[in-house]
């Protein structure tokens, strides 16, 4: 009579354990995961979001880091599967110093961008009839992974402004990759206009190799 005590309470304490277990795995599957934090640096976009916000914030960007050769903030600019901008309204901006711009799609026609994606010379010296800007120091920047249709368009407006006399009509002309060492370009798609790893809107067209 004891050894059938002994046998129903182990039987029930494994049935316990068993439906505790079951119950905690089910819970865990059916948790709705929460968005991993990525830090306050980094921008993942959707197509869902206007525009103009998406502007706002790779302006803002742009205007900090474009000159910032020796600063500490690090950037990354991530475009999750869709369609950017559109003819009449491209999305373009400037990739300045430590910022990555990425499409996240698994290949690079999953994410498409209307408008531009650019470096412009930065680096200026001299006055008067001696100023003049070069690119051989942008550095420190990529972008990769994304389908860029060129488009050109009279309201684009470049931020920070450029410093060389580049006017919007030239700047977005074409694509424009004016860099030198550490800054790649990888699994892009350029339709509907040529690449420049120079800035040829520019009095002084100088960049360096490294592409």
């Amino acid at each position: 009579m004891r050894l059938r005590s002994l046998r129903a309470l182990f039987l029930a304490c494994v049935l316990a354990l068993a439906w505790s277990t079951t119950t905690t795995a089910v819970a865990a599957v059916s948790a709705t995961p929460s968005a991993p934090s990525l830090g306050s640096n980094v921008y993942v976009f959707d197509p869902s979001m206007a525009q103009s916000q998406i502007q706002a914030i790779v302006n803002s960007v742009a205007a900090q880091q474009v000159f910032n050769e020796f600063g500490t903030q690090r950037y990354a600019l991530l475009f999750k599967p869709g369609t950017y901008g559109t003819k009449d309204n491209p999305l373009s901006f400037q990739v300045g110093y430590y910022t990555t711009a990425a499409g996240l799609g698994q290949s690079p026609g999953d994410v498409v961008i209307n408008g531009e994606i650019e470096v412009l010379n930065s680096k200026c010296a001299g006055t008067g009839s001696d100023f003049g800007c070069i690119g051989l120091t942008n550095f420190w920047r990529s972008l990769s992974n994304l389908t860029l249709n060129v488009t050109r368009s009279s309201n684009t407006v470049y931020v920070p402004k450029p410093v060389d006399g580049e006017t919007a009509g030239c700047a977005n002309s074409n694509e424009l990759w004016a860099v030198s060492q550490a800054a790649p370009m990888r699994r892009v798609a350029i339709n509907d206009g040529l690449l420049f790893l120079f800035d040829y809107c520019a009095p002084k067209q100088y960049t360096s190799g490294g592409f």
